[in-house]
């Protein structure tokens, strides 16, 4: 077997978490998989009910419309990422500035139906959303 695939194999079985980029963030993909997370992209056209339903549970999901999504993170135990302040969402911007936030607020171990809006240097305010 070719080692890389064996390597490849072993990364994914040791990511750091799951993550669900909306339709407009799929540049993010490649680039979030390199820091090893698993990522899931949002099909374009999709219902936000569907989304929350088949994607988000238990997930971070990454999004510029966090509002859309915030009123069932509680119910369905997902966290929110919101990029909606960030003006520029390119992704040598914004990948970094993901995985920095993970890693800063230690999303990964947070309880689920939370939102965080990060600012270009990664401050932001974690706020519990209960139902």
């Amino acid at each position: 077997m070719d080692k890389r695939l064996v390597a490849r194999k072993i990364t994914k079985s040791m990511a750091r978490g799951a993550i669900v980029l909306d339709e407009n963030l799929e540049h993010l993909k490649e680039g979030l998989t390199e820091r090893n997370m698993h990522v899931f992209v949002v099909p374009k056209g999709m219902k936000d009910e569907e989304i929350i339903r088949v994607y988000l549970t238990h997930r971070l999901f990454v999004t510029n419309n966090p509002k859309d999504f915030i009123n069932d993170a509680s119910s369905f135990e997902y966290g929110i990422i919101s990029t909606k302040k960030i003006k520029y969402k390119g992704e040598n911007l914004l990948v970094p500035l993901i995985s920095k936030v993970l890693s800063k607020y230690n999303l990964w171990s947070k309880k689920h139906g939370f939102i965080i809006k990060p600012d270009e240097k990664g401050k932001g305010e974690i706020k519990n959303l209960i139902d």
